[in-house]
C-alpha cells in the first residue's frame, strides 16, 4: 500500500462513524441506567400485583367451597382447595356440590321451606270406639283406671287375670293404670316390662291404653302420647334424677 492510499484510508473511521450516526443516532450518555432501573421496578411491581390477585382469588374460592361443603350433607371440609382461575372459582364455589340445594342454603333440610309447618293430622272419626294413633293424633275414648289390685287399679304383681295377669289377647287395648315411677318397671300379662322412656322424676299415676302386638311388642297410647316397653331380663333400671 502506498502512502497516498494509507492517507486516504485514514478517513475510513470518521466516515464509518458518520454513516452509523445517520442510521442509529447515539443514545444519550446520561439517564440510560436510571431508565432501565425504573422499567425493572415497574415490571416487578406488576408481577407482585398479579401474584397477589391470584392468591386472593384462590383464598376466596377456598372459603366459598368450604362453606358450601359445611352447609351440605358432609358438614366438614372435604380437603384442600384446587387452584383454579377466577371464572372457574366464582362459578363452582356454590354450584355442583353434593347435596347443595336452595333449601339447605337457608339452613333447612330438603323439602322444608321458611315458614312451613308440619301437616295437620286429619280429624278423628265420629264415635271412634277403638283407641288409635294411626292418623297421627290420638282418637277414641279416653282411657280409664286399670283393674289391678293396687291403688287406683294399678297392677301389684299378684293378679291372675289380664291385663295384669296372664291371658292378654294380642291386638286388644286394655285400660291400664301407669305408675309414675322413675324405674319404668311394670307388670303386664303376668310378666315384667321396662319402659323405654320412664319419667326423670316421680310423677302421678296416669291412665293409658295398653296393647300387646302380635309380634310380642308392648306399648301404650293416650292423649298424652305413646311409649313402648321391652321385656325385663335383669337389666339395670333407671333412677330418678
Amino acid at each position: 500500500m502506498t502512502e497516498d492510499e494509507f492517507t486516504a484510508d485514514g478517513d475510513l473511521d470518521s466516515r464509518l462513524r458518520a454513516a452509523m450516526s445517520e442510521v442509529a443516532p447515539d443514545a444519550p450518555a446520561t439517564g440510560v441506567i436510571g431508565d432501565i432501573e425504573r422499567r425493572a421496578v415497574r415490571r416487578k411491581r406488576r408481577v407482585r400485583e398479579s401474584v397477589a390477585a391470584g392468591l386472593v382469588v384462590v383464598a376466596g374460592g377456598g372459603v366459598a367451597l368450604g362453606f358450601g361443603l359445611s352447609s351440605g350433607s358432609q358438614g366438614t371440609f372435604a380437603g384442600p382447595v384446587a387452584t383454579t382461575t377466577t371464572s372457574t372459582t366464582s362459578s363452582t364455589s356454590t354450584q355442583g356440590l353434593p347435596g347443595a340445594t336452595a333449601a339447605q342454603s337457608d339452613g333447612m333440610g330438603p323439602g322444608l321451606h321458611a315458614g312451613s309447618a308440619p301437616p295437620t293430622p286429619p280429624p278423628c272419626k265420629t264415635n271412634q270406639r277403638t283407641p288409635t294413633t294411626a292418623t297421627g293424633r290420638f282418637c277414641g275414648p279416653a282411657p280409664g283406671a286399670g283393674n289391678g289390685s293396687g291403688p287406683d287399679g294399678a297392677c301389684s304383681g299378684t293378679e291372675t287375670t289380664p291385663p295384669c295377669g296372664p291371658g292378654v289377647v294380642p291386638g286388644r287395648y286394655y285400660a291400664y293404670t301407669m305408675p309414675g315411677t322413675c324405674s319404668g318397671l311394670i307388670t303386664f300379662d303376668g310378666k315384667q316390662w321396662v319402659s323405654e322412656l320412664p319419667p326423670p322424676t316421680v310423677e302421678p299415676d296416669s291412665y293409658v291404653w295398653m296393647n300387646l302386638g302380635a309380634n310380642g311388642t308392648l306399648g301404650w297410647i293416650s292423649p298424652n302420647g305413646a311409649v313402648g316397653f321391652e321385656p325385663y331380663v335383669g337389666q339395670t333400671l333407671k333412677s330418678c334424677s
